[in-house]
């Protein structure tokens, strides 16, 4: 093959691979955007090791044999063309000539400019030009001089995309999360997501340290390994707070802890014990009796009753976080014990999960460990691409799951939440008193503080938040290291 037609069929080849990874993107995660894609990028080969084998499968299948099979029809395609060419008038053809000659150009650039478009690139390079939303708002926790009232153990609990519109009949036919609705508590009626938030390792740092997850590796000189390796060293989050005050934290988790750095996080930020996908494996949990991302959920309740009687019995106080994975897009996952149960489809995964995570709080709550332990349950984020999207889509509002659950709960201040308002509001839950409310970029939702959210706070986010930040690239390296 000549230079030219290698050329050619190289540049045919990354536009059909573009529109080929955009399918696959939206197909397998709805609509995200190319901070999350960047991210998820800095992790290279280990990401494909450690997730879902159907989704891995899916890229293989649409951006590796799907572009070489649409190359080899461009190739049978346009030798047609040019045979028509030839046969065509003879003050046509010098134009049909050019056009032939810089179709692959075009298609390129048409192939980029929908990608750029689809990903939001040009609101992640001009991030690089605004204002700096975080320096101007972040609290640093360190400098917030929290006091116990009467402290409690934690569970915390994120449940894999649960939003609070499955409960809506109207577009169900029935309140899909009736269990954990039925569950004594308060709730905030406008959990949101914005920037930065919206999937799995992103929802934990927002909820737990009070800050987005932006992409840190173009920003500095260092390797994405030592910047990931020190993962939001400098922040101070929920974990390291609990810790500084006598508590052990504990992660249980279904799928692998490598997952998106999740690992990384966790051992940055004092979780003393972390259980995920490998270590239930080490334990001679058999890999067919899980799904493609890991423990079904009801396997990992069953393990966190144990850890939950364990910690209850030491005498120390704890945080028992928990995160699911059966409601995982794209399809879900239904274990055997949910179908012996009457379960099917996506909906009678979302149903189920409902029910394993309520009855795992019946069961502390049977057992008297409520007593001295509130809960809190999260949907980690708002879902992406699955069955029920398009019923999802016919709500006015879309917002995310939460249940805070108390003997003694304090007052919400207010209906509207974001991720980050989470880490005072949990730790205001547990029973300290978080001075004005204010902890890096969250405002707690219980008691009465002079400090809210202003109202222009989601509009300003929406425009600014993911802009780069000096102060915030510091919560993950000393400057001595750029």
């Amino acid at each position: 093959m000549t230079l030219p037609r290698l050329l050619r069929h190289s540049l045919y080849l990354l536009a059909i691979f573009l529109l080929c990874l955009s399918y696959w993107l939206h197909r397998s995660f709805g609509q995200p955007d190319l901070a999350q894609i960047a991210y998820h990028l800095d992790f290279g080969v280990e990401l494909m090791d450690t997730a879902d084998p159907v989704i891995v499968r899916r890229f293989l299948r649409w951006c590796v044999l799907a572009p070489l099979i649409f190359l080899a029809l461009m190739y049978y395609a346009e030798q047609r063309w040019l045979c028509m060419i030839e046969k065509a008038p003879q003050r046509r053809r010098a134009l049909l000539y050019h056009l032939h000659r810089w179709f692959p150009q075009l298609m390129v650039m048409g192939a980029t400019i929908f990608w750029m478009s689809d990903v939001s690139a040009f609101k992640y390079v001009t991030a690089d030009f605004g204002p700096d939303y975080f320096g101007a708002n972040y609290v640093h926790p360190e400098a917030v001089k929290i006091a116990a009232q009467k402290p409690k153990n934690l569970v915390l609990i994120y449940v894999e995309s649960l939003e609070q519109g499955y409960s809506d009949r109207a577009v169900f036919g029935r309140d899909l999360l009736a269990p954990l609705n039925d569950l004594p508590g308060t709730s905030f009626r406008s959990y949101e997501q914005v920037a930065g938030t919206g999937w799995t390792i992103a929802a934990m740092v927002a909820t737990q340290c009070g800050v987005p997850l932006e992409r840190v590796t173009i920003f500095d000189g260092n390797t994405q390994g030592q910047m990931m390796n020190s993962f939001l060293k400098n922040a101070v989050c929920l974990t390291d707070l609990l810790a500084a005050r006598g508590y052990r934290n504990v992660f249980m988790g279904g799928a692998a802890t490598a997952f998106a750095g999740k690992d990384k996080f966790l051992g940055q930020h004092h979780y003393h014990e972390v259980y995920g996908r490998e270590e239930w494996l080490k334990s001679g949990v058999p890999g067919s009796d899980m799904n493609g991302w890991g423990l079904y959920d009801a396997d990992l309740f069953a393990r966190a009753r144990t850890k939950l009687r364990e910690l209850s019995a030491s005498g120390e106080k704890f945080n028992l976080t928990l995160l699911t994975v059966d409601t995982h897009e794209p399809k879900g996952h239904l274990s055997s014990y949910c179908a012996r149960r009457g379960f099917h489809g996506f909906d009678g995964v979302v149903s189920c999960t409902a029910q394993e995570v309520a009855d795992f709080v019946r069961y502390a709550q049977d057992n008297g460990y409520l007593e001295d332990t509130n809960v809190v349950i999260l949907g980690d984020h708002l879902s992406r691409k699955n069955p029920l999207t398009a019923k999802l889509s016919q709500l006015d509002e879309r917002t995310i799951f939460n249940r805070f659950i108390s003997k003694d709960a304090p007052r919400q201040n207010r209906t509207q939440m974001l991720h980050f308002d989470m880490l005072p509001t949990i730790l205001e839950f547990t029973g300290y008193t978080v001075p004005e409310g204010r902890m890096a970029l969250g405002y707690s939702g219980f008691n009465a503080h002079s400090a809210q959210p202003p109202a222009e706070r989601m509009a300003d986010m929406d425009q600014n938040l993911m802009n780069r930040s000096a102060q915030y690239m510091a919560l993950w390296s000393d400057p001595d290291d750029h």
